[in-house]
């Protein structure tokens, strides 16, 4: 069936221009230059995705956003802007828009936000059925772990979360979230290195630190990689963390580092560090843990089936030992995604040691600091490609599961589909 499209524009060459091509994409589409016709429009038809503007003389589309999750919170949004403005994103993204994308618009980037914006969709009609809870694995470990994350949720606590790449620092952050207080109230994520100190209008100096916390008054505000703040940044964030009032509008903090506890001692200035390491919370590595990491291969396995409509029973003892000895640099993530993947690549009802080489012998990525991809287990242009056309062909062309094949991520994929102009 196809999806219905609204866009809302005051202005009718882009409003043209869109439509032309999504209807060449086989979508329906409406435009409308107002927003108050766009509600009618909304009431009438049953549209599965709205594109609207963010400025629009008779009513913003802040206000047309929060009208529409309002009247109907399964329509997916995405905010059209032709302003570099921090604050007008941050607020569409709080009221619930599914993402937004800036003027003047790429065709390529548009369409993978919206296969991304239904994808979305479709995971939260399956998610509602899937449990979402905090998986606890067997073991101690996990147990006090899980324990320690839910005191921090009742007591509204700032906190500290050290951990490697994927042991699961942002799903500790969405149970303390969803645990606690501010549940109904913002939850704003930042990575530290996007905190980069601007010049405001009265010529003194306000970092985007600042102006996030303002967003998330009486929310939750996580700071992913506190060790690549500067040092004017420490400062300010030592005084939000020792200065606040615990009123209503009190603003829960919580920051990570992939760095030991006795590295951060060294990188930050020593009375946050001394603020910090009073809260903290570890999160072990998957390395060597077989049966947390058979446990949680169940449960995605689990999740696996729910997301992509199969019936896999489970995976052979012989597989599982592939998985037992597997080092997971990646961990919890890297285990989900090859799960989903297996799941994927499996023909049968049961994972089996047939898809060991495809699963792990494909295309190994490691991120660097400066974002760049190091392609370890090949060198070969044509052989990337070829691989890149497999994984779109296994998900039938569709890219949000073709970048969790090759553990990718998306925006990766689109540049080597773009770059080595690979169709399906």
């Amino acid at each position: 069936m196809k999806k219905n499209i609204l866009i809302v524009d005051d202005n009718l060459t882009i409003c043209l221009m869109l439509k032309s091509w999504l209807v060449k994409n086989n979508y329906n589409v409406e435009t409308t230059s107002s927003a108050q016709e766009a509600k009618q429009m909304v009431k009438d038809i049953p549209f599965d995705l709205i594109l609207s503007d963010i400025r629009m003389p008779d009513v913003d589309g802040i206000s047309f956003l929060n009208w529409t999750k309002k009247y109907d919170s399964d329509i997916q949004v995405i905010m059209m802007t032709g302003y570099a403005e921090i604050e007008s994103v941050v607020e569409s993204m709080k009221s619930g828009a599914t993402d937004y994308i800036s003027k003047p618009i790429d065709p390529e980037i548009l369409f993978s936000k919206i296969e991304e914006a239904f994808q979305v969709q479709e995971n939260i009609k399956k998610n509602n059925q899937f449990p979402n809870d905090f998986l606890i694995p067997p073991g101690n470990e996990y147990k006090q772990l899980h324990e320690q994350l839910h005191l921090i949720a009742e007591n509204n606590d700032h906190l500290l979360i050290i951990g490697d790449r994927g042991t699961g620092k942002h799903s500790s952050v969405k149970l303390i979230f969803e645990k606690g207080i501010h549940r109904s109230q913002p939850l704003v994520i930042l990575d530290a290195s996007d905190l980069i100190s601007t010049q405001s209008d009265n010529n003194e100096y306000e970092s985007v630190l600042i102006k996030k916390i303002k967003v998330a008054k009486g929310g939750l505000f996580y700071i992913r990689d506190i060790d690549k703040l500067n040092l004017f940044l420490q400062n300010e964030l030592l005084t939000v963390l020792t200065k606040q009032s615990r009123d209503e509008n009190f603003t829960q903090v919580i920051l990570s580092s992939q760095q030991s506890l006795e590295e951060l001692q060294n990188t930050l200035i020593p009375k946050l560090y001394n603020v910090l390491q009073k809260n903290v919370v570890i999160l072990p590595p998957l390395k060597g843990k077989s049966e947390q990491i058979l446990s949680f291969s169940q449960h995605f396995l689990e999740f696996a089936n729910f997301a992509l409509n199969k019936q896999l029973k489970g995976i052979d003892s012989e597989m599982q030992k592939e998985f037992i000895s597997y080092n997971w640099p990646g961990n919890i993530q890297e285990l989900k995604n090859t799960i989903i993947k297996a799941a994927l690549l499996t023909e049968g009802d049961v994972i089996t040691t047939e898809i060991a080489e495809e699963l792990f012998g494909g295309i190994k990525y490691e991120r660097e600091e400066t974002n760049t991809i190091n392609i370890n287990s090949l060198r070969k242009e044509n052989y990337e490609k070829e691989k890149i056309y497999q994984a779109l062909t296994l998900a039938k062309g569709n890219k949000t599961m073709a970048a969790s094949i090759l553990n990718i991520d998306r925006k990766t994929l689109y540049n080597k589909i773009k770059l080595y102009s690979v169709t399906t």
